[in-house]
């Protein structure tokens, strides 16, 4: 089980297919290490506002490629945001990677029987990426209650388990769930404290389908571009895919969307 977390992980970075040359610039010892740890090659270098870190475009055996950041001995993964909120991850995966195929993968994401879907049907639909784990999901979640009672979005989770070793079992156990959105509620509420009898209990040993379904799901991350939980990819007022890594502010979703105040 350990080791497929492992793998998630590291699978989670590398995102999309890009034809790049190979760097030929001194690394940090982290990105160093992990490169040697995990098997990837760094293909650029480039450099970031932010004080001491470095960005880093690798790619995994199968031509893969993801934006990673490296500051001295630690490897950071996920998006770089400047004070004002902008996320300068997504302009270094639009600069340095092949835009993604929203419409594809939306198309695939929609026909997958383990989404945990709430909220009402014809309502704005958003799919979210997201790890029991992750604290910035269960922020996403708390922020969302409103729109879903009062029927403005249709929520579709997409679950993936890669944070800490417990993930895997929490997203198998909500998936296989008679009410799935029960199950993500009763989890959500009791954020943290999971481990103490709340919630509900992981699922231990997770069946096969569970896994093949969530390594998928990272598959999916990887294609969009996303590094990190929550991500959330949706249609715009305009009818244009759109995807944004982390929380976003409220008032911005709500426009983008279209959704009534």
């Amino acid at each position: 089980m350990n080791m497929l977390c492992r793998r998630l992980s590291v699978t989670l970075f590398l995102s999309l297919t890009a034809t790049l040359a190979p760097a030929k610039t001194t690394m940090d010892p982290g990105i160093e290490a992990l490169q040697q740890k995990v098997g990837f090659t760094v293909v650029e270098r480039f450099s970031t506002p932010a004080e001491g870190v470095n960005g880093y475009v690798v790619k995994d055996s199968d031509g893969n490629t993801g934006v990673v950041y490296g500051l001295g001995d630690y490897v950071l993964s996920g998006a770089l945001l400047e004070g004002d909120g902008n996320d300068l991850t997504r302009e270094y995966v639009a600069r340095y990677l092949t835009i993604p195929a929203y419409v594809t993968v939306a198309g695939q994401i929609s026909r997958d029987t383990h989404l945990v879907s709430e909220g009402e049907k014809g309502a704005p639909e958003i799919y979210v990426f997201a790890d029991p784990n992750c604290i910035l999901c269960n922020k996403l979640w708390k922020l969302t209650r409103g729109w879903v009672e009062q029927g403005k979005v249709r929520l579709h989770w997409v679950m993936v388990g890669y944070l800490k070793p417990s993930s895997l079992g929490f997203s198998a156990a909500i998936m296989s769930a008679n009410d799935r959105a029960g199950a993500l509620q009763a989890f959500e509420e009791n954020f943290g404290n999971s481990r103490k009898g709340s919630g509900i209990s992981a699922l231990t040993p997770v069946p096969e389908n569970l896994i093949a379904a969530l390594e998928q799901h990272v598959k999916w991350m990887a294609e969009l571009g996303f590094s990190g939980t929550p991500g959330l990819l949706f249609k715009d007022a305009n009818g244009q895919w759109q995807s944004q890594a982390g929380v976003p502010e409220q008032e911005a979703l709500r426009k983008a969307l279209g959704v009534s105040e």
